[in-house]
């Protein structure tokens, strides 16, 4: 039986490459072998849960980049938010968001063996893809850092000694263009190259309102091989590439607009296009441009001893991401533009000796070193409307306060704010009469106002770096011939360290509202002492707050007090509704907080290890059981963020999976399949919530997830072939997270039904102070549902036949089922905050020569045009509980013209 090693890793999705036995009275599906790290293993004999895209399938589902492997992996979900960069990769519902560079990936990205720091460098277009190898749960043990929810391993052809090329033209909808190029041969008797260039570009799906087009595609590949076998023993891959993208993503056009934020855009000249995500309109004043250029060089040499193959692989890969960003997603300067750079180089080595021949017990050890040097610089200031936009806001939620003070109608929050605290100013308020919160004195009005294009997200300016490494080893025991026991661990050590500089001036948010409703006077006539006003000025006055409240008709505090104007409103008050000033912290968009406030440098260690059962029941069946452990190491919230909930930095996230499954064929080999059942925890789980003003990053206690896979072959007749697979998860809940984002809130009044005891928590007064010291509003997720798709499955049918006698033909279809899940992280209630359950259909035809030497292929992707969106947020800069979301890719199809030779 050959064993299980780090490369070899076959899953039953892998179909076409090598499937149908068409000289036979019937079918068969053939057994897929892999040589890879010089040990080979069939398909059965894989005890993990794998998924495997092949490169011919590639071609045939027009699968253009990583985004679009979920389609036929159905527990991958890949999704870019925001910019082409910011890609999420996802495995059984576990993944890691992308918007804080001190966050890495939970699912490991490899290319020929090369780890990617971060999922960005990851998303160009693939080149001469020979297979993807995807596989699930824990895979610290072999794969290392930052995978305890599992990789994505792509694996690409290696250059030939003899010569030949491929060539494609690609024309589509949307203006799409696509041109690929491989050349292939040999340099000498020993040595031979491969060149790969692609261009892929559209004109995109969404139309601003001043006519740009957004959504598009401009991205170039270039990659180069160079394969040296000096001996019988050695070989040597170089491998060097390029790639660049310059493109206008990705928008997110309102799903709803609350009526306080509509009529605040209209009413400033600003155009509110229907809220409809699906509508292909969008207006914005400002770019949605990500310009990002990577490249990397990679050494392999593997060379064979006499039972021992030794591996070495050295990278080198830059990463230089420039984003100018309308955050605000409306033509209106509410938001300038956010202005990103992130940059980084990164060195990666590993080397490895694994045991070859047949051999009792076979093994593999190796070491790993990582470094990586990153640099992030982030501005985001307020943009020139938002003053206003915030006053007009406001407005109707202040007019009866603003009639009761005799104040010109329309007057807005901010500009009530100001008047407040500039006539307690001018009177004197706290020189005689100490403030009730204990404040030394009340906060003053800046010259240029509250809000203003010198506030905000000035600039953030983090230099971030990381030096890791590794030990780890596998032994396998063959216990019998039928039998083998697989043990193994890995030592990690990580080291990080930082230094920030940070300029983010912002009065309004440097104050508290609890505290101004004890402090504020209302310095009026008639509200003013006569006989103390002229002695000691603003303190002779009646508070402010308890006049309000006693307008409102009230006259009484809960417990029976009387509400009373010459004495301040309770302090055990002041964060209940009670305190009609908390509305005004809508306007607190930039918490407080300072260069010294982030650590400087952090530890990380951990031992991460597996154990396997394998056992061949037959020689069509193997079953296995499994248990392994993952880990990522904690790093920093590489974010001014960070002063939302008081944490600048993050700890360790691990993993634990069981998992139970069997491979094998049915009827001849003519049906082969893979099933596996799982029970995965991750402690510690990094999540990064949005809130609307920022992001919240922080462990998030626990989630636990489990569920059932299957994936299957099935070859009935010569030429037909169908493939399926599903993954159905039991449970995807939070086991333990205890301060969670509430979901959106205006004016004290939430989006949630009064009473939803799910939101009981998030209610003005049940504040609560969390594990870093902040009290604020929070829900407890602890043992709910994190809003995941139960069910996700796809279903392809391909049939090829005989055209004359040197052509070939061919028909596929694909169908995906994705149920129910929600959009947002703080679990909004409301319908366009979920995304019901739909299918895509994919569909394509194909003529060609029986050789391969050219090929027509015509196809559409989502053929039904199945309306979707792939997330949604609380809308940036705006007052009210607005939402925007991402649309899903509509309805797309052309025509492909291959040569090859």
């Amino acid at each position: 039986m050959k064993m299980f090693s780090k490369a070899v890793v076959m899953g039953t999705t892998a179909i076409l490459s090598g499937l149908i036995g068409v000289s036979g009275a019937l079918a068969q599906v053939e057994t897929i072998t892999v040589t890879a790290q010089k040990r080979e293993q069939t398909l059965q004999d894989t005890p993990v849960s794998v998924a495997v895209v092949t490169g011919e399938q590639i071609e045939q589902s027009q699968i253009r980049d990583a985004a679009d492997l979920q389609m036929l992996v159905p527990s991958l979900r890949v999704s870019e938010f925001a910019t082409s960069t910011n890609t999420e990769f996802n495995l059984r519902g576990i993944g890691t968001s992308s918007f804080n560079p001190g966050l890495e990936p939970s699912v490991g990205v490899f290319i020929d063996g090369v780890y990617r720091p971060r999922s960005g460098s990851a998303i160009n277009d693939l080149l001469s893809v020979e297979r993807v190898e995807v596989i699930r749960g824990p895979q610290s043990t072999l794969f290392g850092r930052n995978t305890p929810a599992g990789v994505v391993s792509i694996i690409t052809q290696k250059p030939e000694y003899e010569f030949g090329y491929t060539g494609e033209v690609t024309i589509g909808n949307f203006g799409s263009r696509v041109l690929r190029g491989t050349v292939t041969g040999p340099l000498s008797d020993s040595m031979a190259f491969r060149l790969d260039a692609t261009t892929h570009s559209n004109d995109g799906y969404i139309t601003a309102e001043d006519g740009r087009d957004i959504n598009n595609r401009d991205r170039q590949s270039y990659r180069a091989q160079l394969l040296w076998n000096p001996g019988d023993n050695t070989e040597i891959r170089i491998i060097g590439d390029y790639g660049t993208i310059d493109e206008n993503c990705c928008a997110a056009p309102f799903a709803y607009y609350d009526p306080i934020d509509q009529g605040a855009i209209v009413g400033l000249g600003g155009t509110a296009v229907p809220a409809d995500p699906h509508g292909g309109r969008i207006a914005i004043d400002g770019d949605l441009n990500t310009v990002l250029d990577t490249s990397g060089v990679s050494f392999q040499l593997d060379h064979d001893f006499d039972n021992i193959t030794f591996t070495s692989i050295t990278a080198f890969r830059n990463y230089d991401e420039d984003q100018n960003f309308d955050a605000d997603f409306s033509d209106l300067d509410l938001v300038s533009a956010r202005h990103i750079q992130n940059q980084y180089d990164s060195f990666t080595q590993e080397f490895r000796l694994t045991s070859t021949g047949d051999n009792t017990v076979d093994w593999m050890v190796g070491g790993f070193y990582y470094d990586n040097n990153l640099r992030f610089q982030n501005s985001t200031p307020y943009g020139a409307d938002a003053r206003n936009f915030f006053d007009a806001a406001s407005a109707p939620s202040v007019a009866s306060l603003v009639a009761s003070l005799g104040l010109p109608a329309g007057t807005g929050g901010i500009t009530l704010l100001e008047f407040f605290l500039d006539m307690n100013e001018a009177a004197g308020v706290g020189n005689f009469v100490p403030l009730a919160s204990g404040t030394s004195a009340l906060p003053t009005t800046p010259t240029e106002g509250f809000i203003a294009t010198t506030h905000g997200l000035i600039s953030e300016d983090y230099q971030y770096d990381t030096e890791a490494w590794s030990f780890f080893g596998q032994l396998d025991f063959h216990v019998t011939d039928d039998f083998t026991v697989t043990v193994g661990g890995r030592y990690s050590n990580e080291d990080k360290s930082m230094t920030t500089v940070i300029d983010q001036p912002d009065p309004m948010s440097a104050f508290s509202f609890t505290d101004l409703a004890q402090d504020l006077r209302l310095v009026a006539p008639g509200f003013c002492d006569p006989g103390l006003y002229p002695v000691i000025g603003g303190d002779a006055c009646a508070y402010l707050v308890p006049v309000v409240l006693l307008g409102q008709g009230l006259t009484q505090y809960p417990g029976g007090a009387p509400i009373d104007p010459t004495s301040p409103l309770p302090g055990y008050l002041a964060g209940t509704a009670y305190n009609p000033l908390l509305g005004f912290s809508a306007f607190q968009n930039w918490e407080p907080v300072n260069a010294s406030d982030f650590p400087t440098s952090r530890n990380d260690t951990n031992f991460s290890g597996n154990i396997i059962l394998s056992y061949d029941m037959s020689d069509t069946l193997n079953v296995y059981a499994s248990y392994a452990t993952g880990f990522k190491p904690g790093g920093f919230n590489v974010s001014t963020n960070a002063a939302f909930t008081g944490v600048f930095e993050f700890e360790e996230e691990t993993s634990s999976s069981f998992e139970i499954g069997a491979k094998g064929s049915l009827f001849d080999n003519h049906f082969v399949y893979a099933v596996a059942l799982f029970d995965q925890e991750i402690e510690g789980f990094q999540t990064n919530n949005f809130v609307g003003n920022g992001f919240a990053l922080e462990n998030a206690g626990s989630i636990q997830v489990s569920g059932l896979e299957f994936e299957g072959t099935w070859a009935p007749t010569p030429g037909l072939v169908f493939t399926g697979g599903f993954t159905y998860l039991f449970e995807s809940k939070y086991g333990d997270y205890q301060y969670a984002p509430c979901p959106d809130t205006f004016n004290g009044v939430g989006v949630w039904d009064a009473g939803d005891p799910n939101y009981a928590l998030c209610e003005i007064g049940a504040e609560r102070t969390n594990t870093a010291g902040v009290t604020a509003l929070f829900n407890d997720l602890s043992g709910r549902d994190r809003g995941n798709s139960e069910f996700v499955g796809s279903l392809t049918g391909t049939y090829t036949w005989a055209v004359g006698d040197n052509m070939e033909a061919f028909m596929r279809g694909e169908v995906t089922n994705i149920s129910s899940f929600g959009l947002t992280t703080s679990q909004d209630p409301r319908t366009f905050a979920n995304q019901d359950g739909f299918s895509m259909v994919n569909g394509s035809f194909g003529i060609g020569a029986e050789d391969g030497s050219w090929g027509l292929q015509l196809w559409g992707r989502n053929l039904f045009e199945q309306d979707y969106v792939k997330g949604a947020f609380p809308s940036v800069g705006y007052l009210g509980t607005s939402v925007n979301a991402y649309p899903g890719d509509p309805r797309t199809y052309g025509i492909t013209l291959r040569i090859r030779g």
